[in-house]
């Protein structure tokens, strides 16, 4: 287990990572929840940009929370409407989820996305690709805060439905 941290630590140049999720869309889920209790505010930034799945995944987990999930749309080139965006972050805002490459596989600021949550003290949680991380900016290099990721396309073996792997890490002060 130490070992599978410390690379997923050296992956997403972040402090501290956990011993794996159910998947992907669980981690995001699970990265939401985190958020809302280490900002103590009730309110998501969903883009449409995240895949689908991930936002059934999340919109379920929450609803029995006091928490609203706001969905934001995607503007002409694939990626977060930043008007929408501008438009929706807020001081009741406690994270912007966000996909980096996105559902369509288009590479969305992220650098831009996580300095316009920081600015109203939301966190940023962007959804990566492990794979792309080998030409991708790191999320610690641009100031995430916590980033969760789906794990399987490292190498594990899919029989019988599984397994997938939810990768989790985020920044020390959110121990």
């Amino acid at each position: 287990i130490y070992e599978y941290q410390t690379l997923v630590c050296q992956l997403t140049d972040m402090d501290a990572a956990n011993a794996s999720m159910y998947d992907g869309a669980t981690a995001l889920a699970e990265a939401a929840v985190m958020a809302g209790a280490a900002t103590r505010r009730n309110r998501f930034l969903l883009p449409r940009t995240v895949h689908p799945f991930y936002r059934r995944v999340v919109t379920t987990y929450l609803a029995p929370l006091a928490y609203e999930v706001v969905e934001l749309p995607w503007d002409a080139s694939g990626g977060v409407d930043g008007e929408a965006l501008a438009r929706e972050l807020d001081e009741h805002t406690a994270a912007l989820l966000f996909q980096h490459p996105n559902f369509f596989g288009c590479l969305e600021d992220a650098a831009a996305l996580t300095e316009a949550a920081h600015r109203v003290g939301a966190l940023a949680v962007p959804i990566v690709d492990p794979i792309s991380l080998g030409l991708l900016k790191p999320p610690g290099a641009y100031g995430a805060d916590i980033v969760v990721a789906e794990g399987q396309s490292l190498g594990n073996q899919m029989s019988f439905g599984g397994p997938l792997l939810g990768l989790m890490a985020c920044r020390k002060e959110l121990l």
